[in-house]
C-alpha cells in the first residue's frame, strides 16, 4: 500500500493538534486506510463453517505438571452476530473455514483454509472514530476484523451502494441483523482491517511503500506439504553438474 502523497493541509499557527507538523506550515494529518476483503469461499465444497482459534494457556493440571502447555481453543461461530469478531494478537487468533463433512485423512479433523490476520506489515486497530462520529456510522464494517454471512449474491458492498450518500448502517450491518445462521452453509468470510498512519517527517513530500495484508493458508487440506513434487532446481556451477560422469 502506497499512496505516495499525505493528507497534508495548510497550517497557519500553533502546533496541529490531529496531525504531525512534516514541513513549514504543512499539517499531515493522522488518519487511518480501512479495507474489506469480500472471501467467497467454497472449501472442498459448498457447505462451510468458520471456527475461531485462539492459542491459549491449558490450566494445571496432572496432565500440565510443570505449567508450560499450552493449545488450540476452537470456537465455532454458527451465527452471523456470533461471527463479528476482532483480531487478538495476544491468542494468535486465526479463522479457520472448515468443511465439516470432509475430514483429512492424517489429521483426522475437518479440512479447512485459515485466514490469518495482518501477516503483512504491523497490526492496527479497527475503526478508532467514536460511536457516535458520521464515519463510524457510514462505515460499521471497519469496526470488526471479521463477518460471516451466508452467500447472497444482493449482498456485495460492505458499506451499502452509496456510502457517501447514506446516513450510515447499510451494508453488513443491515444484513447481519437478521442473525443468520452461517453454520455448515455457503458462507461469505468479510475481512476487514486498517493501517493507521501517524505521519512521520520521513513521509514528506513523497511517502515510502506501507504495508498491509493477510494470508489465507491451508489447514489440514492436503495430505503433506503439496510442493514437495516440485522438479528441484541445478546449479551450473555445483561439483556434482561438472564432474563429468563422476559418482
Amino acid at each position: 500500500l502506497s499512496t505516495n502523497l499525505l493528507s497534508a493541509s495548510e497550517m497557519v499557527r500553533g502546533v496541529p493538534g490531529y496531525g504531525t507538523l512534516v514541513a513549514p506550515g504543512v499539517n499531515a494529518q493522522y488518519h487511518q486506510h480501512c479495507f474489506c476483503a469480500r472471501l467467497d469461499v467454497a472449501v472442498d465444497g459448498p457447505h462451510n463453517t468458520v471456527v475461531e482459534v485462539d492459542v491459549v494457556p491449558l490450566p494445571a493440571s496432572p496432565d500440565n505438571p510443570y505449567n508450560n502447555a499450552f493449545g488450540p481453543k476452537k470456537t465455532p461461530l454458527r451465527t452471523e452476530k456470533a461471527s463479528q469478531r476482532v483480531a487478538d494478537q495476544s491468542k494468535a487468533r486465526t479463522w479457520a473455514i472448515t468443511n465439516p463433512s470432509v475430514i483429512n485423512d492424517i489429521s483426522g479433523q475437518p479440512v479447512a483454509y485459515k485466514l490469518m490476520p495482518f501477516t503483512k506489515g504491523m497490526a492496527g486497530p479497527t475503526l478508532l472514530t467514536r460511536p457516535e462520529c458520521a464515519v463510524t456510522k457510514k462505515a460499521v464494517f471497519a469496526t470488526k476484523n471479521l463477518w460471516v454471512t451466508p452467500y447472497d449474491p444482493e449482498e456485495y458492498w460492505p458499506a451499502g451502494h452509496f456510502p457517501m450518500q447514506s446516513e450510515g448502517g447499510e451494508g453488513l450491518p443491515q444484513w447481519t441483523a437478521k442473525d443468520r445462521s452461517v453454520e455448515n452453509t455457503d458462507v461469505v468470510v468479510w475481512h476487514c482491517f486498517a493501517v493507521t498512519h501517524l505521519p512521520r517527517v520521513e513521509d514528506f513530500p513523497v511517502m515510502p511503500c506501507e504495508m498491509t495484508g493477510f494470508t489465507l493458508k491451508p489447514d489440514g487440506f492436503f495430505k503433506g506439504n503439496p510442493t514437495i513434487d516440485v522438479p528441484p532446481t541445478t546449479s551450473s556451477s555445483s561439483v556434482k553438474n561438472n564432474c563429468n560422469g563422476c559418482p
